[in-house]
This record gives structure tokens, C-alpha cells and sequence, in this order.
């Protein structure tokens, strides 16, 4: 495995332990304001969703086989949603009627009633769904299928009717861990993190063809990416706790910085210019993207280990953050205000 250079680890080393932000005087960019102990749920979260017109996010408790939902304005834990093998993500469109949750399990996707939670269709997915990308141009949600979580020597990118489930088109891609996605509209390409492959696919939206495959350099098993679409950028995060940038126009990487290690997620707040990159390693890390060639870190503030996935609601200035039980402490979800 390649390893970081000396200096981003030294970076690294240098902010370890403590938050530390860019002068004494400025106050950390995230506060922690409410914990929502989860007693019972053992293993592992997936990943987060937001609905504006309630106020409630739902996670993905992958372990534990349930949707659960909760009050954002008083952090309360509404309801468990059982019935799932292995839930990954949540789609939750704005006005629409349904919500679209993806499950690895044979035909355990479904269509959720989105005012009561009622399950409306199973949705006869190829097993091992996992990561979404919603368009709202096309009306559209891409979706991972397939590869070695589910024992299968093939992944394949699919494109589904968010109100039906029908697959509209699919594409095999050379890679059989595939992770998440992000989209340049302007240029209609969609980029796949090919995770066993430390690269990036480029495929077509519309026609979905394969168009370019792109090295992540120190950036191993590619985990979670992001997309600046004004300064054409991609932000890739890795293993050992790399983060890279790609310029989004020829795949060239222009700077690499050290992260929290065994990070699973990454929120990029256009507005700010920031990244937040949650680590198992029990921090969370925040970077000033102004200058996206020369990304800074702006603090790194302790967490939990193990709280590696994350949700940023800038509308609301909160960060959500899933903690699995540890060490004696209870699962819990934490909720951090953005400063």
C-alpha cells in the first residue's frame, strides 16, 4: 500500500487529539449540541437522509436492519422502520410522495409512503444495492448493484424511476467494490469510485458508457467523493487517510492531504467552501477548499471511534454524525451545530 508523504503526516501528527483551529481566537467550526443514545443497536450505520419539509432525518442502520427516524428541531427518535436486511442508503426527493429506501438484500429495496412510512412496493433490485446518486434533471436515481459484499464477480451501475423502481438503464463497470458517486450535470458524466481498483470511472448519463478510468494516487480503497462543480474539482477520500483532488476536466490530481483514517463519508458545503470528513478513527476532520490545489485543514475535533458516516443539513447549520456502540458506550446519533 502507498504510503503518505512525511510532511501530510507530520500535518497529521501535529493536530492530533485536539481540535485546532486556524487562530486561537476563532471558535471551533462544530459544536456538539445533542447525543441520541440507540441501547440495543449493535455493528454498523450507513448512511443519512434529510427531509426539509418535516424536519426529520432517517438513517440507515445497516446492522441492525431497520430506518430510523428523527426530530431534528427537538432530537427526539421518532420511530424504527424494521423490516430490511442490510439498508444502505435513503433517497428523499423534495414534494414527492415516496422515499426510496436501498437494501443489499434480495428485493428488500422499497418505496416508503413519505408522510407515514407505510411500505407502498418492494423493489426487485439486483442484490448487493448499495451507494444513490439522485439527478433531478433526468428524474432519475443511480444506483450501485452487485460485487464481493454480496459474493457476486460483477457490480453494475443502474439508472431507476424514482416513483417506480423500473431500471431505465444499466452499465457494468470493471470493478466489484463500487462506492459512492457524484455528478457533473454540465457536462452529463456521472464519476464511480471503483474502490478495489484505487480509480474513478467516468461514465456517460445518458448513454452510459464507460468514457474514462482515473488513478486516486495515495488515496486507496476510494471511499467517499464530492464534487465542486464552479472549480471542476473532485475531492476523493481514501485509505490509509488520504484525501485527493482531481481536476474534474482531465483526471490530473493536484493535491493530496492527510485525513482521519477509515472515513466513510464526505460533506462538501459549496456556500463555505468547506469539507467534512467523519474518521472511524474517532475524529472528524474540516478543510477550507478556497483554494481547492491547496486544500487547508481548518480544525480536527474528536468524536467517537467508529463514527465514520455523516450528513451535513446546511439549511439547518447542523452536522449529523452515526456512532456505533464501542467500548461500553451506546450506538448514538450526534448532532453538531455549524458554525
Amino acid at each position: 500500500m502507498s504510503q503518505i508523504p512525511a510532511a501530510i503526516l507530520g500535518l497529521s501528527l501535529g493536530v492530533l487529539g485536539h481540535c485546532v483551529p486556524s487562530t486561537a481566537q476563532t471558535p471551533p467550526p462544530l459544536t456538539l449540541i445533542k447525543t441520541i443514545p440507540l441501547a440495543g443497536y449493535m455493528g454498523g450505520f450507513d448512511h443519512f437522509a434529510y427531509d426539509p419539509a418535516r424536519r426529520r432525518f432517517l438513517l440507515a442502520a445497516e446492522d441492525h436492519g431497520t430506518v430510523d427516524v428523527f426530530d431534528l428541531g427537538t432530537g427526539s427518535h421518532l420511530q424504527t422502520l424494521p423490516g430490511f436486511d442490510k439498508p444502505h442508503n435513503i433517497v428523499v426527493r423534495s414534494g414527492a410522495a415516496t422515499i426510496l429506501v436501498v437494501d443489499s438484500g434480495p428485493s428488500k429495496s422499497q418505496l416508503l409512503d413519505a408522510v407515514t412510512y407505510r411500505k407502498l412496493k418492494s423493489l426487485p433490485l439486483e442484490i448487493g444495492a448499495n451507494c444513490t446518486l439522485y439527478d433531478a434533471q433526468r428524474e432519475r436515481i443511480y444506483i450501485t448493484t452487485g460485487g464481493d459484499r454480496v459474493k457476486r464477480q460483477r457490480s453494475t451501475l443502474i439508472a431507476v424511476d424514482p416513483d417506480t423502481g423500473a431500471v431505465l438503464k444499466s452499465v457494468a463497470l470493471p470493478a466489484i467494490h463500487l462506492q459512492p458517486l457524484a455528478l457533473d450535470a454540465a457536462t452529463n458524466r456521472i464519476f464511480v469510485n471503483l474502490a478495489d481498483k484505487d480509480m474513478v470511472a467516468v461514465v456517460d448519463r445518458d448513454s452510459f458508457r464507460l468514457l474514462a478510468q482515473w488513478p486516486t494516487g495515495a488515496a486507496k480503497r476510494n471511499s467517499a467523493i464530492a464534487f465542486d462543480d464552479v472549480k471542476h474539482r473532485l475531492f476523493v477520500v481514501g485509505e490509509p487517510g488520504a484525501l485527493v483532488v482531481l481536476n474534474s476536466d482531465t483526471g490530473k490530481i493536484t493535491n493530496t492531504v492527510s485525513i482521519p483514517a477509515d472515513a466513510d463519508d464526505l460533506a462538501f458545503d459549496e456556500v463555505t467552501h468547506r469539507l467534512y470528513i467523519p474518521g472511524g478513527d474517532g475524529f472528524l476532520g474540516v478543510y477550507d477548499t478556497t483554494d481547492p490545489d491547496h486544500v487547508k485543514e481548518v480544525a480536527r475535533i474528536a468524536t467517537r471511534k467508529e463514527a465514520r458516516t455523516g450528513m451535513l443539513i446546511p439549511s439547518e447549520h447542523k452536522y449529523l454524525l452515526a456512532a456505533s456502540e464501542i467500548d461500553g458506550n451506546a450506538a448514538a446519533v450526534m448532532i453538531f451545530e455549524v458554525h
